[in-house]
């Protein structure tokens, strides 16, 4: 079994996927309203990136959570460590906007979704840079 196991409950890694596969959903439809080649464009489509590499991180360890099997290391070390960067930089906007939502509000709950979504699936793509 995989290390990840130690840390990540299948649930969590549920609720995870959920929060990043419906942020990949948003962005998509966002970024069919930018320009192509802005900067708001480049940055959305940085992070489509890195959410489809998370998602498929988390159904892997999902996966290997709940069959025990062993998958290859699909992305490149550089792929994985743009992803890393922009979850950082996704994590970092939802934290900045967290506190103007009130606590028990959706937007407020949304927002926490999603940073503990991202910051799982920053754990998976660290984990697969050591691997």
């Amino acid at each position: 079994m995989s290390e990840v196991m130690d840390t990540f409950t299948k649930n969590e890694l549920n609720e995870a996927l959920r929060a990043i596969s419906s942020t990949l959903n948003k962005s998509e439809k966002a970024r069919l309203k930018l320009k192509a080649g802005t900067f708001q464009h480049a940055m959305t489509t940085q992070g489509i990136e890195a959410y489809a590499i998370a998602t498929e991180l988390i159904k892997r360890e999902s996966e290997t959570i709940t069959a025990g099997s062993l998958f290859e290391q699909k992305y490149a070390k550089e792929d994985l460590e743009k992803a890393l960067q922009a979850l950082a930089s996704a994590t970092g906007r939802v934290e900045k906007a967290l506190p103007k939502f009130a606590p028990g509000t959706s937007q407020h709950t949304l927002a926490v979704r999603r940073i503990k979504a991202f910051h799982t699936a920053a754990e998976l793509i660290k984990r697969e840079l050591g691997s």
